[in-house]
């Protein structure tokens, strides 16, 4: 072994180690882009909290809805099962009624 070869190899491998440190460096850089773009500031629009809050605030107001559409839809069923028609439970007011 020369001495050019003993000081050739600590370059390469550091030259090696350099690359690969500016190799992610970049990677780096770009994948703090990608979460930058993909995560919203916090001023834009409601929080997943809100959006539910809302959904279920909404779905509530609609129950006395869903509960006629619900007596209609087991009448028709029961009509066409040949059973005798289903009434409203006591305190709801019957589809006649509203």
């Amino acid at each position: 072994m020369t001495m050019s070869e003993t000081t050739e190899r600590p370059d390469t491998t550091a030259s090696r180690d350099d690359d690969i440190r500016e190799r992610l460096r970049a990677i780096e850089d770009k994948l703090s882009l990608i979460i930058e773009i993909l995560s919203p500031e916090e001023s834009d629009g409601p929080t997943l909290d809100e959006i539910l809050g809302r959904l279920v605030t909404l779905v509530a107001s609609q129950s006395p809805l869903l509960r006629r559409i619900d007596l209609t839809t087991g009448r028709t069923l029961d009509i066409q099962e040949g059973r005798s028609p289903r009434s409203a439970q006591p305190g709801e007011p019957d589809e006649a009624d509203v």
